[in-house]
């Protein structure tokens, strides 16, 4: 049955064409389009002849999704697009209404103040919020902050939002910004402080307002769990590193017990070594010279340290203190050695 006969002609001699440029492959749950090689010239024998194969070839050529289905597809998908730019072109003016001052200014934060919990959780919004705190006075910077009541700890772990309590703290006194600490108090900690943006209001809290009687209990409340997951976890070191800065002596003194309870393994720990040198430059003089003798207390800890790419950061700490300065330097010394042929122990023997 000559090709050039049938009606539809062009149609299955393009789907032939197809068939033959190019094959559907999965590979690792990937749809992937892979050209195959020209096919090998024919050969003069007689084959069986395979009509089935094209009939199936064009049954699946007339039925699947012509080009301009799929643009009508990608349209549908894209109807919502006005709204966005409405929305957007929108926030542009009140910005510009912020920008302006005056009556204009007083108008759009008006507006904002009335939907501030909405805009808080959206990324464009945030930043609108965050320029009408920049240019609020304290009265309208409260009725902003108000706007996030009862949302506090779906906010601390929107990372919109959380910018947003952060400014709070930031730009507000402890009394107006004590609603987040009460608040938090309600969560369940043990998760928010080691989650990204949870951690991020929780070290603000604790850097604005740390003698505020509501941290102080959020403080408690965050150590009350396992210490020694908060100093190693990529989150929680840094919380557990605000605490060492700004927190009571208890509270330090929690952090300085785990720490010294395995000085090899936190001393040695991407995170808590962070936690750890932090200790040892930050912390009153008593609690470094306890920390620090805890580590030379067995020489080849300082060796160990010295030839590791964390615990080296340690040694050039306990190089700096007074108390035991001397006998690392004698340590180092009597194990030159062992240290100048590893690649940090050598930097350090360098310096």
């Amino acid at each position: 049955w000559p090709l050039h006969s049938c009606s539809g002609t062009s149609r299955i001699y393009s789907a032939l064409v197809l068939a033959m440029s190019v094959c559907v492959v999965v590979k690792n749950t990937f749809i992937c389009i892979v050209e195959e090689e020209a096919p090998a010239a024919p050969t003069w024998s007689r084959g069986r002849a395979q009509t089935t194969d094209v009939a199936t070839l064009v049954r699946q050529f007339v039925h699947a999704p012509s080009v301009g289905e799929e643009d009508e597809e990608e349209m549908r998908k894209c109807s919502s697009a006005p709204a966005a730019i409405d929305a957007n072109h929108r926030v542009a003016s009140l910005v510009a209404a912020l920008d302006a001052g005056g009556a204009a200014a007083a108008a759009a934060l008006s507006e904002i103040c009335s939907s501030v919990r909405t805009l808080a959780f959206d990324a464009v919004g945030c930043s609108l919020v965050l320029r009408a705190f920049e240019v609020a006075r304290t009265s309208e910077a409260q009725a902003l902050a108000a706007g996030l009541r009862g949302w506090v700890g779906e906010a601390a772990r929107s990372s919109s939002a959380c910018r947003v309590l952060e400014q709070i703290v930031h730009s507000l006194g402890t009394a107006d910004a004590a609603f987040i600490a009460e608040e938090l108090l309600g969560q369940r900690l043990s998760a928010l402080v080691l989650n990204a943006n949870g951690c991020s209001i929780l070290r603000r809290l604790i850097e604005y307002s740390p003698e505020d009687a509501r941290t102080q209990a959020l403080v408690d409340a965050v150590l009350s769990a396992d210490v020694a997951v908060l100093c190693g976890h990529k989150f929680g070191h840094e919380v557990a590193m605000s605490i060492l800065s700004n927190g009571s002596s208890g509270q330090r003194g929690m952090i300085l017990s785990a720490l010294q309870s395995d000085v090899q393994r936190f001393a040695r720990h991407r995170f808590a070594s962070q936690v750890f040198e932090h200790a040892l430059a930050f912390c009153s003089d008593e609690e470094r010279n306890i920390l620090a003798l805890e580590v030379v207390a067995r020489p080849s800890t300082v060796v160990a340290l010295a030839c590791h790419n964390f615990g080296v950061n340690i040694v050039r700490v306990l190089l700096e203190l007074p108390k035991v300065s001397k006998q690392v330097q004698m340590l180092l010394v009597k194990s030159s050695g062992r240290i100048s042929r590893d690649r940090f122990g050598s930097e350090l023997m360098r310096e």
